[in-house]
């Protein structure tokens, strides 16, 4: 069983894609700036605003030649194990129409999709999951034992560490190795956020191949130390950790590798234009869930925590 759906036509050639990208980007900013008007419009689900990501990520697949879906596929799958927590949560509400509606894509392989779908109940969809990526990752007792132990979120978070740690150590189109990074940086210091604001230490955590050393990490989680935290943030976002809390420092940090992207996407060659309009349309789901789920707050808290 694959991962993603493998895709046998031959698509463009990059440069005609670039441009095809660099007007559907344009488009995609001005819609942005419109949502960020007084009352914008709010799509009526997660799954529908990951719906519309999907429809787009299937798009830009079937455009790419099959050298580029090769140099794009860990980044698909970054954001197809997203999908994949989706759906289990679709499984375990029994929200049957939602789960079928993901998985009419085409990110995700036929027999992967298909096995999902015939999963009578979450824990066997997620038990489908971890064989999926047992060939990938090497072993898929890890992820059965977090999905037993913790359910739904602790086997979204070893996934996500697991399959990181995969990545990093391929090779990779080195603008996909610095995105992927300075991911694991923002992942790292998240992890260090939580460890000093509830006084847990986890050294498993912290995951090797971002820019800042995850030794150091660990050392500044063992001690305490809330210096380093603002240090690192301040090292990697340009400015200090926020006061407000969880949401607002991951979405500074966010917005941090998103003004890197759209830099390289300006300056950069058409891997990296094509990867900051990927990222792009992540970003406009984000945000889109966040205004979803926030209609209760204030504009100006709201603002905080929307990536930029």
């Amino acid at each position: 069983m694959h991962l993603l759906r493998e895709i046998t036509a031959g698509g463009y050639p990059t440069d005609y894609l670039a441009a095809r990208v660099r007007g559907r980007r344009a488009a995609l900013r001005a819609e942005q700036r419109r949502e960020r008007a007084p009352e914008p419009s709010v799509a009526p689900s997660d799954e529908a605003i990951w719906d519309e990501l999907l429809t787009e990520y299937d798009w830009l697949r079937r455009q790419m030649t099959p050298h580029l879906r090769r140099d794009f596929a860990p980044v698909f799958m970054l954001f197809g194990i997203k999908t994949l927590v989706l759906c289990l949560r679709n499984k375990a509400a029994e929200r049957h129409a939602e789960l079928e509606r993901l998985l009419r894509h085409e990110l995700l392989d036929d027999e992967l999709r298909d096995a999902l779908l015939r999963a009578p109940e979450a824990g066997a969809a997620a038990t489908v999951i971890a064989a999926a990526f047992g060939p990938v990752l090497g072993d898929a007792r890890g992820l059965a034992r977090a999905y037993a132990e913790g359910g739904i979120k602790t086997f979204e978070t070893r996934l996500t560490r697991d399959y990181l740690g995969h990545v990093t150590a391929q090779r990779l189109h080195p603008a996909i190795r610095r995105f992927f990074a300075v991911f694991i940086d923002l992942r790292n210091l998240m992890a260090l956020y939580k460890h000093l604001r509830w006084g847990c230490d986890d050294a498993a955590a912290f995951l090797p191949g971002g820019t800042i050393d995850a030794s150091r990490l660990r050392e500044a989680s063992a001690r305490g130390d809330s210096a380093y935290l603002d240090a690192s943030v301040r090292e990697l976002a340009g400015l200090a950790a926020p006061a407000a809390g969880e949401v607002a420092l991951e979405s500074r940090l966010l917005g941090s590798l998103t003004r890197g992207l759209r830099k390289a996407g300006r300056e950069g060659d058409d891997v990296e234009l094509i990867l900051d309009y990927l990222w792009s349309v992540y970003v406009d789901a984000r945000n889109r869930a966040l205004r979803l789920h926030a209609v209760d707050v204030d504009a100006p808290v709201l603002e905080r925590e929307l990536i930029g």
